[in-house]
């Protein structure tokens, strides 16, 4: 069995940035689904205090048998 770790956009503070982000995010996903990946886990990576970042980051843990 193998697994697969994406850090993958899908949140921001602009309403058009987390609409574009979202939606790439769920294509990467799509494409990882066609080819036979499966999903495991979905986590929220969480962000500094100290950072400025507007970006939220999800990790998806994948499987394929």
């Amino acid at each position: 069995m193998k697994k697969k770790e994406l850090n993958l956009v899908t949140d921001n503070t602009s309403w058009w940035k987390k609409k574009k982000f979202r939606s790439s995010s769920a294509s990467k996903l799509l494409m990882h689904r066609k080819l036979g990946w499966k999903l495991i886990n979905k986590t929220l990576v969480s962000k500094k205090e100290s950072s400025v970042e507007t970006r939220t980051f999800t990790k998806y843990i994948l499987k394929k048998i």
